[in-house]
């Protein structure tokens, strides 16, 4: 049984795709150490997934069709996100950004850049589909 091949949106600009292919080689190589607090698989696998499919059909297919990896790309794209995985990423995205604003910067100016990134990237997780935990 052959496996199903997707169609990537490679970018044609040969440095851009060559950055990408690296970037996403990056977060491949990352995934190991998510059994560490505080390092989301989850988030690896989609930035590795969405890399790869800027830059290399064969690597893109390949992640699609990994028995892990392609299961959680698939439930993500057609399914979102479950409420709790929703509020486990709300709390780590706002847990870092505060120990990072109060432990390792005097800068007010960072502090705020640091706050804005916060209000959007929760702004993203809740906009984004949520699905009944029941599905697969």
């Amino acid at each position: 049984m052959s496996e199903p091949v997707v169609r990537s949106r490679k970018t044609r600009n040969p440095v851009l795709r060559g950055i990408y292919f690296v970037l996403g080689l990056i977060c491949l190589a990352l995934i190991p150490l998510s059994v560490l607090p505080g390092i989301p698989t989850f988030d690896l696998i989609l930035l590795a997934a969405f890399f790869f499919s800027m830059s290399s059909e064969r690597m893109y297919n390949w992640m699609l069709n990994h028995p892990y990896f392609g299961k959680v790309i698939r439930g993500y794209r057609e399914h979102g996100l479950t409420m709790r995985s929703k509020w486990v990423a709300a709390v780590g995205i706002t847990l870092s950004l505060a120990v990072s604003g109060i432990f390792l910067t005097d800068s007010s100016v960072i502090r705020v850049i640091l706050l804005l990134v916060g209000v959007f990237a929760l702004w993203f997780v809740f906009t984004r589909p949520t699905r009944d935990p029941a599905t697969v």
